[in-house]
């Protein structure tokens, strides 16, 4: 019974994306480069529908968020968005996705940062953020949505924070276990700009994050002089447990 459970329930996701698809976008980034986007459109027919901006972690890419699977369960989060009437955006980062190649390494990026040459893994998350700025540009262009939320899991929790810190634009924020950054990596490291993040905020983190300690979590929240953040910790590792998503739903609804 249990087995016809979980069929019937992926059946049913199944056709609840097919009824979702998503289109190509095209932005371009400010170096010239292509960014590959998509977007997808809400249920219901509002002439101007609150926008959400979905961010990718480390070496995955912007089709997580069309996939109910580990570890980030971001088509479930994007069904709830879609049904919720958000028109969602989708991209890939610098050297992920639709732009690897096979000298573009992102995972190895991180491992020579963390040995000191830290340049190549700086890049690409500024540079991200830069491209996640011309999406957005593209996205307010034709007016000013009543919400505009950006989500990120891991490094693109990460990209979220700076690009919220950037961006007023932004009203609402989610970011699922950021890293923590060392301060010396500058405008790649949300520490050093947590000043800037003033909108409604909802910060996941996990207890035993290898990524990011207890101590580092709570010192990123306080940094932020934002006064409608909230903070909730998991029992896990650095991939949360799918019931992360009923968090982020229910503060979604008490945020309206």
């Amino acid at each position: 019974m249990r087995a016809l459970l979980l069929t019937l329930c992926f059946l049913a996701a199944s056709v609840a994306r097919a009824a979702h698809p998503s289109v190509p976008l095209e932005v371009r980034a400010a170096d010239g480069e292509g960014i590959p986007a998509l977007v997808l459109e809400p249920e219901g027919a509002a002439a101007n529908p609150p926008v959400a901006v979905l961010l990718h972690g480390l070496t995955r890419s912007k089709e997580d968020w069309l996939a109910d699977a580990a570890p980030t369960y971001g088509g479930a989060l994007t069904e709830h968005l879609l049904r919720s009437g958000y028109r969602v955006y989708l991209m890939d980062a610098r050297r992920h996705g639709a732009r690897l190649t096979p000298d573009a390494k992102p995972g190895a990026l991180a491992k020579r940062a963390h040995a000191g040459d830290t340049a190549p893994y700086q890049a690409m998350i500024v540079d991200t953020v830069k491209d996640a700025q011309a999406l957005l540009a593209r996205v307010l262009a034709t007016g000013k949505p009543p919400r505009v939320l950006v989500a990120g899991y891991s490094m693109g929790a990460q990209v979220a924070l700076l690009l919220a810190s950037r961006e007023p634009r932004v009203t609402h924020l989610v970011t699922m276990v950021p890293p923590h950054v060392d301060p010396v990596l500058g405008d790649a490291a949300p520490v050093n700009r947590m000043s800037g993040i003033r909108q409604d905020w909802l910060l996941l983190t996990a207890t035993r994050d290898t990524f990011s300690t207890a101590e580092q979590n709570q010192a990123l929240f306080e940094a932020a002089p934002g006064k409608r953040k909230t903070r909730r910790a998991f029992d896990s590792g650095h991939a949360l447990p799918r019931e992360y998503l009923d968090e982020v739903r229910r503060w979604l609804a008490e945020t309206k």
